[in-house]
Formats: structure tokens, C-alpha cells, sequence
């Protein structure tokens, strides 16, 4: 998602931009997504490039998918109302949570479960305040079987709820990655 249009905006390439953050990782011994995010701040500011909820939303409108992505939607929602099954649909992103949100898609989600920022009072982004790597996106996955939502909300994520009472049981997810770190659930 910010390959883009933000890393262009901010005058950096996209081999060159997360090369610089593999390296800020290395030298940290830190979290790669934690280090992308710090350095869209960090090369926004000084570049004069604007990181404000609003903007990061923005971004997320000119996002192109691939073919059938958007169709996808009605299409499976309808095949579920005439099997009679519920259908839900999630996302679980290290990419950001505005940006999926002000996509042409982001009101297709029962939640979006994504890397996100903190933003002052102007609405501007300050520091991350989520942030999803190939082994936190479990978590969420949890989150969703268990009926848990709110981010911030650990007591039923951490709670025993017997598989029967499980809103969305692991068996009748179906889980789509498209990069590398996409939890795998199976080999």
C-alpha cells in the first residue's frame, strides 16, 4: 500500500525505501514494521509530506487491485445468502489500517485489524500505535474466532471460551495472504 503513492510522495523509491528499513531494523535489532513506520515519519517530515489520518486515508483511494478483488464482495456475500452461511470479511494487514479503510474496499470489512498511528489533536500522526508483524497477525486471527474486536480489549482475547461458543470457529475461516508476512496456517 505505501509503494504506491507515499514512498514516491516522500521522494524515495521503493527498493531504496525498504532497504533503509531492513537496515534501521538490523542496526536496532528491531521489528520491521515498527522501523517502516518510524521511517514513513521520519522521511515524511523531511520531506514536508502531510501524515495526518486524512492524508494516509487518501492515499488508500488510488490503491489499484487486481482483477476481481472488488467483485469479489457482492459475489461472495451473495453465494453466502443463498447457502445460508454467514459471511464476514476481515482484514489482517502490516500495512495501514487508514489506508485499507480509504480504500475502494474499506467498507467491505467487518473489521480492519492493521498497523496504525496515533494522531494529535490536528489529526496528525505522531507514533504507531499498532503494529502487525508475520506473528502478531495470529493474535488477531484469534481475535475474530473469539468474537474479540477491540484492539485495546484484552479480557476475552486472554478469556477461555469453549470452541462451541466461538463466533467465527477456525475451521470455517478462510484465510488469503498475498505477501510475506502472511501468517501460514498450514504447509
Amino acid at each position: 500500500m505505501q509503494e504506491h503513492e507515499f514512498i514516491p510522495k516522500i521522494g524515495m523509491n521503493t527498493k531504496k525505501f525498504w532497504t533503509e528499513v531492513r537496515s534501521l531494523a538490523k542496526e536496532h535489532n528491531a521489528d520491521e514494521i515498527l522501523s517502516y513506520m518510524w521511517l514513513m515519519l521520519d522521511k515524511a517530515r523531511a520531506a514536508k509530506v502531510p501524515v495526518r489520518r486524512s492524508d494516509f486515508e487518501d492515499f488508500g483511494t488510488t490503491l489499484k487491485f487486481f482483477d476481481g478483488v472488488q467483485d469479489w464482495f457482492p459475489r461472495i456475500n451473495a453465494y453466502g445468502k443463498e447457502s445460508g452461511v454467514s459471511v464476514k470479511h476481515f482484514v489482517i494487514s502490516s500495512g495501514i489500517r487508514e489506508m485499507v479503510l480509504g480504500s475502494p474496499i474499506g467498507e467491505m470489512f467487518e473489521a480492519v485489524f492493521a498497523s496504525s498511528f496515533q494522531y494529535d489533536h490536528n489529526g496528525v500522526a505522531t507514533w504507531p500505535a499498532l503494529a502487525l508483524n508475520y506473528t502478531t497477525k495470529t493474535q488477531y486471527l484469534f481475535r475474530i474466532n473469539k468474537g474479540s474486536l477491540s484492539v485495546f480489549d484484552n479480557s476475552k482475547i486472554n478469556k477461555f471460551v469453549p470452541q462451541s461458543e466461538r463466533p467465527v470457529p477456525f475451521k470455517n475461516m478462510v484465510y488469503i495472504g498475498d505477501g510475506d508476512t502472511d501468517t501460514r496456517l498450514s504447509p
